[in-house]
């Protein structure tokens, strides 16, 4: 419940692997906000809906053989302060099943947000896909602001 112009409304959230036919809605989003693109092939993708509408959406993306990637978290704007990034941090861990070492490059401001669902920073790029350690790169040179890396190990 939440208050909408002095009216108590009611918000129902749900969250959910997005589908083939929502790659556009996705890439559009993440074009936005200048992240890289998604393929559907290689990802599982969760959207957050509130209240039936599209507001926020999240991925893991297959890295190696039993990791991955956690990233390209983007709530928009009017959805903001519902608490769906944490919603779709929880609801792909929990789909991370398969994977013993899931990375996450977020921007330095998110440290503390990504250290309460586990995450780490790593302390050694020895052992780290060159994947992840070239996005990192990217990220870094791409973006304004400090983005770190993480892992969260689940073994």
């Amino acid at each position: 419940m939440f208050y909408f112009d002095g009216v108590l409304m009611k918000i129902e959230i749900t969250i959910r692997k997005a589908q083939p036919d929502e790659i556009s809605w996705i890439n559009t989003q993440y074009d936005q906000v200048g992240f890289k693109r998604s393929k559907y092939d290689n990802e599982f993708i969760a959207i957050a809906e509130v209240n039936g509408r599209r507001a926020a959406l999240g991925r893991l993306q297959y890295v190696v053989e039993n990791e991955a990637e956690l990233g390209g978290m983007y709530v928009r704007e009017e959805f903001r302060g519902y608490g769906l990034a944490s919603k779709i941090v929880e609801f792909l861990i929990n789909n991370s099943e398969s994977y013993n070492k899931v990375y996450c490059l977020p921007f330095s401001h998110l440290e503390s947000f990504y250290k309460k669902f586990g995450f780490c920073v790593v302390t050694s790029k020895e052992n780290i896909p060159s994947s992840v350690i070239d996005k990192h790169y990217w990220c870094n040179s791409t973006y304004e602001g400090e983005t770190l890396l993480f892992v969260l190990n689940k073994e």
